[in-house]
């Protein structure tokens, strides 16, 4: 039956009947019948090479740490798993991306089914909004630290919820609390940003102090999850105490603040520009249906919670858990450069409302539509005109993020076929998704020229880890490659932490080398070579001779 809000809006109570069928069985075929459909396609039909990034964490796959300069270790773990199991291909570097995609949808749909009083329909339209949005799609098939952090957002978001629930109760859930230091430590081992969930979790806990008192036990909880998140986070604090903690800088340098690895960007006129530029990277990334979505959420949600008591301490957490992400990445956008993906986890959680809200408006929009039907009819048979059919927001935007992320699913399936499209292809970034396999053939041929012309072995050096790391993965052998984009002008990275691409290692003294990127002068002026010569190219290969070491 209808009920009324405050507010004096009608809010339809959910039918049971509608999408019966979608229980969790269902919501299992989805995933996993999509992540079998992915591995066939990573393993046959992906016309993907690997990204810069890719690349780069498969480099340090091949040399296990305990940390390394701007992430963790969860990553390279992970890579290095699949590749010893699958060997060092391209569908072997990006297994883990899909697994964990796969993961990250049924954790979403169980997190939705628990906030929704056992609801399976919310769980499988929260992983059917998952699998369609686009830049979950790209994290899907692309191996970077995305995907498992998504997914370890999304189970601690999970034990959070249990574990506030049992404290409500009067139960001590030490075990939970500990649980959720414990993932959310693993997941910053995989992306920093992971500490961001935790301020939203304690802020849910104050905005609930009267239902949740803040008493020995709470005290206690925090103490166990600060105390299991410090011991999951060790690999991290040990490597970076021994090396001066480099990911400080690195952080600080993403953020454009003092202290940074880079050039302070604060005093840049970023402002209101640059976040409009975020808001709009935001709604192309996640799909102007789905941002249209979650808008509607968070505004439903907020509007129902005094018609909907029960409803509003599982939709409270949902919003503590995005919101504050979203904002704060906002907010750094106007002193710095913040890339799309940096808020996107802040989504995950409010994909729950979204599934809450469909699973209310779906079943009440049909009802208004049979209505509508009937009195359409009845006007036809008496000669009148017919009423306005009833619209809706939420389903108009449902039906269009569905559209939407099929599409967008093609794009980024076969990138390559929409470039050849006069239009969209200018939007297809295919630089970035090949050439490596080009590149590294380029090179191994002017290794083979130096070492014929010498009669010694040539060494590689790239001016960006990016492509230093391509040439690794793709040059015949996967040789050692140098990243130089420390004494280029460019930032440091896990390069110049490697003993085996020290640039000042005496054993590479004389030797000749294969030198990518940059111009003759720009390496004359950070190398000792005795002549540099250009091969041209795109990006430019030059050989050098009689090398003697970084000028400074």
């Amino acid at each position: 039956m209808p009920q009324t809000t405050e507010a004096g809006e009608r809010a339809e109570v959910p039918d049971g009947r509608w999408l019966a069928w979608a229980d969790w069985r269902a919501t299992l075929a989805l995933v996993l019948g999509l992540l079998a459909l992915r591995v066939i396609y990573l393993v046959w039909l992906s016309p993907w090479e690997l990204i810069h990034d890719e690349a780069h964490y498969w480099e340090w796959s091949r040399r296990l740490s305990l940390s390394y300069y701007s992430k963790g270790p969860g990553v390279a773990w992970l890579i290095a798993a699949s590749t010893s199991l699958f060997g060092h291909t391209e569908w072997a570097v990006r297994l883990p991306a899909a697994v964990m995609s796969a993961l990250g949808a049924l954790a979403l749909a169980r997190l939705t089914t628990d906030v929704s009083d056992g609801d399976r329909r919310a769980g499988f339209l929260a992983a059917a909004a998952f699998v369609l949005i686009p830049i979950f799609q790209v994290e899907a098939q692309v191996m970077t630290i995305d995907p498992p952090f998504m997914t370890l957002w999304i189970v601690s978001c999970w034990i959070a919820w249990h574990a506030f629930s049992a404290h409500r109760s009067g139960e001590r859930p030490w075990l939970l609390w500990a649980l959720l230091g414990l993932t959310l430590g693993i997941g910053f081992l995989v992306k920093y940003i992971m500490v961001l969930l935790p301020p939203g979790i304690l802020l849910y806990a104050i905005i609930r102090r009267r239902e949740l008192p803040w008493d020995r036990r709470m005290t206690a909880a925090v103490g166990i999850a600060a105390l299991a998140f410090t011991v999951a986070i060790s690999p991290f604090l040990i490597w970076n105490a021994q090396h001066g903690w480099p990911a400080l800088a690195h952080e600080l340098g993403h953020l454009g603040a003092p202290g940074g690895d880079v050039p302070t960007q604060w005093d840049r006129p970023f402002a209101a520009f640059s976040l409009l530029e975020l808001i709009a990277s935001e709604i192309g990334v996640i799909g102007p249906p789905a941002f249209l979505l979650v808008v509607l959420a968070v505004v439903w949600s907020v509007r129902t919670r005094s018609a909907y008591p029960e409803r509003w301490p599982a939709h409270l957490l949902m919003l503590c858990c995005g919101l504050p992400v979203i904002g704060f990445f906002l907010l750094v956008s106007l002193v710095s450069h913040v890339e799309p993906n940096w808020p996107a986890s802040g989504f995950l959680t409010l994909l729950v409302l979204v599934a809450q809200g469909t699973v209310v408006h779906w079943p009440a929009w049909r009802r208004r539509r049979r209505r509508w039907e009937q009195r359409a009819d009845a006007a036809l048979q008496a000669g009148t005109a017919p009423p306005g059919a009833p619209r809706s927001a939420w389903m108009v935007s449902w039906k269009w993020m569905v559209g939407f992320g099929l599409v967008t699913a093609g794009i980024v399936a076969f990138p390559n076929l929409w470039a050849r499209l006069p239009v969209v292809g200018r939007a297809v970034p295919m630089f970035r998704l090949s050439g490596a396999r080009e590149m590294a053939a380029r090179a191994d041929a002017a290794r083979a020229m130096l070492r014929d012309r010498t009669g010694e072995e040539p060494f590689v050096v790239a001016a960006s880890y990016g492509v230093a790391s391509e040439l690794a993965f793709y040059m015949d052998g996967r040789p050692t490659v140098y990243g130089a984009g420390s004494y280029v002008g460019r930032r440091a990275s896990q390069y110049d932490y490697w003993e085996d691409t020290d640039l000042g290692d005496r054993s590479l003294l004389g030797r000749p080398a294969v030198l990518v990127m940059r111009s003759a002068d720009e390496w004359m002026a950070a190398f000792d070579f005795e002549q540099i010569e250009t091969l041209g190219g795109d990006p430019p290969l030059h050989v050098g001779d009689g090398y003697g070491g970084p000028v400074r």
